[in-house]
């Protein structure tokens, strides 16, 4: 359990008049609770909607499958169990959940006052037992309400994300020492996944772009695919790998052998707006303006600047708030774990992105990552 996100929580439900709330965002049930539901094989025959969180009276219970309680109750978590993979009968996961909600929010979701909900994160057969239940009481949608909430990491969450960002450190190593003609995106790959997980000792879900040549990395990103390197071909590796709920995220850009004259000084710039950009992280310093930064940076040498953020924050989303993008108006504080990420991309030459990670101290920042030093 994460007191200090269930605290947080609990102010805020307070000052909003709610005595409770049903939390369907995979993100907010991880925050509160440490739990991390499976995601590397994708939505389960045997689970029905996300795991649940129902919080009241200072308790969090989490609402899962038979399958994942053992791993839900190694969180503290009081826990409710539905019936999700059986030989008995047809399967029915969504069903059950159902059931199984309809039965906790009977139980304690009356006579207490108003009710948060996250509607978005809900399925249609578990949005409509909530209706029909707390059809009688008043609720409020939280769907980015909690958002804020999870900006400002504790120090339990920040040395999560230090361990999740290692093996960022270590995929990318991987991929800089085997940037090499003959070798294809895919072993690249192959390599640097199989090097994350041995350093974790676990299996791990890994979000990722890797690209490499003129074309694939002029157009930003992708998946790895047979295309085998040539020598000065650019290759662009950002990956973000979930440790124990929490996210990491770099990238880098490495090049087979000697880049050409116009990618060496796009790489130069880009590393150059990532330096001037990371001594400007402060306290205070609004998003947009660091956005403004990188990308002046940028135009002032001749580049157009990326067509994507320059950054965000870390957490248990690989992309939480505050995100570094021109509208933003979120003042940076002491705690926010961020990205800070220029790019350039020019057609038929090829493209530049680097990505540190930092966290943002009393004073000034701390960079988390390693993965450029020498670069």
């Amino acid at each position: 359990m994460h007191q200090h996100a269930l605290d947080r929580l609990d102010r805020f439900l307070r000052s909003r008049g709610l005595f409770a709330a049903l939390l369907a965002n995979p993100a907010t049930v991880t925050w509160l609770s440490g739990y991390a539901a499976p995601i590397n094989s994708g939505p389960s025959p045997f689970e029905g909607g996300p795991a649940l969180g129902w919080y009241r009276d200072g308790a969090l219970t989490l609402l899962v499958s038979d399958l994942e309680a053992a791993a839900a109750r190694a969180s503290g978590a009081e826990v409710r169990e539905y019936l999700g993979y059986t030989i008995e009968r047809p399967l029915d996961a969504i069903g059950n959940q159902a059931a199984a909600l309809r039965a906790l929010l009977q139980e304690q979701g009356g006579a207490g006052g108003a009710v948060g909900v996250e509607w978005s994160w809900l399925p249609a057969p578990l949005a409509a037992v909530v209706s029909d239940v707390l059809a009688g009481v008043a609720t409020q949608r939280l769907d980015g309400e909690l958002d804020p909430l999870r900006a400002v990491k504790s120090a339990e969450e920040i040395e999560k994300l230090r361990a999740a960002l290692r093996l960022c450190d270590v995929g990318q190593a991987e991929v800089r020492a085997n940037v090499r003609p003959g070798c294809s995106e895919l072993e690249l790959w192959t390599l640097a996944a199989g090097r994350m997980e041995l350093a974790a000792s676990a299996r791990l879900p890994i979000l990722a772009d890797l690209v490499a040549g003129p074309e694939r990395t002029a157009e930003i990103g992708g998946p790895p695919t047979p295309y085998v390197l040539q020598e000065g071909d650019p290759v662009i590796f950002d990956v973000a790998p979930r440790l124990d709920g929490y996210w990491g995220d770099t990238c880098g850009t490495w090049f087979v052998g000697t880049p050409t004259e116009e990618l060496a000084r796009a790489f130069d710039v880009v590393r150059a707006a990532l330096r001037r950009g990371i001594e400007a992280v402060r306290p205070g310093l609004r998003a947009r303006e660091l956005d403004a930064l990188l990308r002046g940076d940028l135009r002032e040498a001749g580049y157009q600047p990326h067509p994507h953020h320059s950054g965000h924050g870390l957490g248990t989303t690989y992309h939480e708030a505050p995100r570094i993008v021109p509208y933003e108006e979120t003042a940076l504080q002491p705690g926010m774990v961020i990205t800070v990420e220029p790019g350039v991309y020019l057609p038929g030459v090829g493209g530049v992105r680097l990505e540190e990670v930092v966290l943002v101290t009393e004073d000034g920042c701390e960079v988390l990552t390693r993965h450029l030093e020498g670069a």
